[in-house]
């Protein structure tokens, strides 16, 4: 993904508009976590969305400085601990308002179509925070009234 950086002009853009979101919860397997939504709004944040996640978000770059599209991270932050885990990626159609595309690890989807049983179950807690992120989106997209294209 490397590669794909070359390519990009880095830049900043403004804000679409939709809020950033936080919900805490106790998950049985991992205890008591606060997820956050937030947007990225450089291609520096991209790049580094795309390095923790191992797929080529930055490509997106154009699109967001166009003010065409705006991309998110899912995360979540355990209690007691500093750093946050990206989880998920999220594309909005700012038009339209409506998520075009939600990826984690490796361009995994939340809801498993894109990987094998044998993937995932190496995945551990990741697979668990990958599943929960779906039900995250759902809650952040309902209260901004965005629809889903995938």
């Amino acid at each position: 993904h490397r590669s794909r950086e070359q390519d990009v002009l880095f830049e900043s853009w403004p804000s679409s508009g939709l809020r950033p979101y936080q919900f805490e919860e106790e998950i049985e397997t991992i205890g008591r976590v606060r997820w956050t939504i937030q947007e990225l709004l450089s291609s520096w944040e991209l790049s580094a969305e795309g390095r923790a996640l191992d797929h080529c978000v930055v490509s997106y770059s154009n699109q967001c400085a166009d003010g065409k599209t705006s991309i998110w991270s899912i995360a979540l932050q355990r209690w007691g601990r500093e750093r946050r885990e990206n989880v998920l990626t999220v594309a909005v159609d700012v038009k339209s308002k409506a998520i075009t595309q939600a990826r984690g690890r490796c361009n995994m989807q939340p809801d498993g179509k894109s990987s094998k049983k044998q993937q995932r179950e190496g995945l551990g807690s990741y697979a668990t925070l990958l599943n929960r992120s779906s039900h995250i989106l759902k809650l952040w997209a309902a209260r901004e009234q965005l629809s889903r294209d995938n």
